[in-house]
């Protein structure tokens, strides 16, 4: 081990987000080369005060408890690698494979639109639904929190439900026996019913927050740029979107290498994304060699029918102005799509009679 001085790094039970079983693992992994030693305490507000007080040096949270603490006089110092972000269906059988009609516990709005934009005969219920549906809330509320998920698959085992969507955090850090089946970002070539998930924005993230002027270049070989660079960029698009979206849009930031684009897009015949990777000061054919930043966003009417979704891929130092761009878009596409368009006396040549008609809109975001 080299020498140098200790750091404690704070932590707290595992509050079903990934953060404690990730800051476990980077800490045992780097303090292989260098004194780090990892302190657990009860509650996050507890593990902010010692932070304040000087009990210890970092503190490892996730994006959700930085936004909902009082984080006054403490900076991120950075990130740990992105653990993957998208949410799972635990049961039996593949989505596409439940029987007719399932009955699926889902108790996040986007997640429950974007299942029946893929099985609209599927049944999904929240979790106060469900507990009325299997008439076991005293029993339910009898457990301790750390029981309830183990509890569901519990159900799913004895065939009570057909099975529950949860965050992959979840169904990692509590025993399972039923399989987990990855609710993923990528279009399922192989199931011409798969659509994709794209996740609601922030999960996955463990951020290493300390006292403002901390060293950050004393702790730079446990920080990851490309996920600092992903958690920014999607807190400021969460930020700037109307609180009413918040709960039924995706959003997914992330940077990759360009080869892993140009096979995505020959795998899919994807040429539209093929020429956006084409250097434009070269010949025709040669990409420009470096990673790429991705945007994906989308929302969803409640019957997962109608769907408003933007994409971007941009090299890193355009992320920003691409972000801007993104959101421009977005915004202006679910306005037209949300409003009502009244018919028009305007003759144009070639246009059928229908084109001056009035028409609904075609995107409703929340039930009538």
């Amino acid at each position: 081990m080299e020498t140098g001085e200790r750091l404690v790094v704070l932590t707290t039970p595992s509050r079903d987000d990934g953060v404690r079983l990730h800051i476990e693992r980077a800490v045992e992994t780097h303090g292989k080369h260098r004194d780090l030693r990892l302190k657990q305490l009860p509650h996050m507000q507890t593990a902010l005060e010692a932070l304040r007080d000087g009990l210890g040096d970092l503190l490892a949270m996730s994006a959700f408890d930085w936004r909902n603490h009082d984080v006054q006089g403490l900076e991120i110092v950075g990130l740990l690698s992105r653990k993957e972000p998208t949410w799972v269906l635990v049961a039996e059988d593949k989505p596409e494979y439940l029987k007719q009609g399932a009955v699926v516990m889902c108790d996040h709005e986007l997640l429950r639109r974007q299942m029946l934009r893929m099985r609209s005969d599927l049944t999904l219920l929240s979790e106060e639904e469900m507990l009325h549906h299997l008439k076991a809330e005293n029993e339910f509320h009898t457990l301790d929190d750390d029981d309830r998920w183990s509890w569901f698959d519990a159900m799913v085992t004895q065939g009570r439900i057909d099975g529950f969507i949860a965050p992959r955090a979840i169904h990692a850090g509590h025993r399972m026996k039923n399989r987990r089946h990855t609710l993923g970002l990528q279009r399922d070539q192989s199931e011409s019913q798969r659509e994709r998930f794209i996740p609601p924005p922030l999960h996955g993230f463990t951020l290493l927050v300390a006292r403002a002027g901390f060293p950050k270049m004393s702790v730079r070989d446990m920080l990851d740029g490309s996920a600092e660079l992903a958690y920014r960029l999607e807190a400021a698009i969460l930020e700037s979107l109307d609180p009413s979206l918040h709960n039924i849009t995706g959003v997914y930031v992330e940077q990759r290498k360009v080869a892993t684009f140009i096979k995505k897009a020959k795998e899919e015949g994807d040429e539209t994304l093929l020429t956006s990777l084409v250097d434009p000061n070269k010949k025709k054919g040669v990409f420009q060699s470096g990673p790429r930043v991705e945007f994906l966003i989308e929302t969803l009417n409640p019957t997962g029918t109608v769907t408003a979704a933007c994409e971007r891929i941009v090299l890193p130092e355009q992320s920003h102005t691409a972000m801007v761009t993104l959101l421009r878009e977005f915004m202006e596409l679910v306005t037209i799509m949300t409003t009502d368009h009244e018919g028009s006396k305007r003759n144009i040549p070639g246009m059928p009679p229908s084109f001056n008609e009035p028409s609904p809109r075609m995107l409703f975001l929340h039930d009538e």
